[in-house]
């Protein structure tokens, strides 16, 4: 199943599909269900942030939520 990558605004969603990525409105990305929900997903400035420290782009939601509890880092608050 798809999943969300990261917030690339305020309404619109980066895609992970099996075997390509594409942007996809919010409102389309909460009528089909994906994962995580939108305010849980990483903006696209933290998400690059990210894979620039790390050099990886198979990061999920937990592994996400445990480099920024471990790096003290909190989430900006939601939009």
């Amino acid at each position: 199943m798809a999943k969300g990558l990261y917030r690339h605004s305020d309404s619109v969603v980066m895609v992970l599909y099996e075997k390509n990525s594409m942007l996809l409105p919010n409102a389309e990305y909460e009528q089909q269900g994906y994962q995580p929900a939108f305010d849980e997903l990483p903006t696209h400035a933290e998400w690059v942030e990210w894979h620039r420290t790390h050099g990886s782009e198979s990061l999920t939601q937990a592994e996400w939520e445990a480099w920024l509890e471990a790096n003290g880092e909190n989430r900006p608050p939601s939009r």
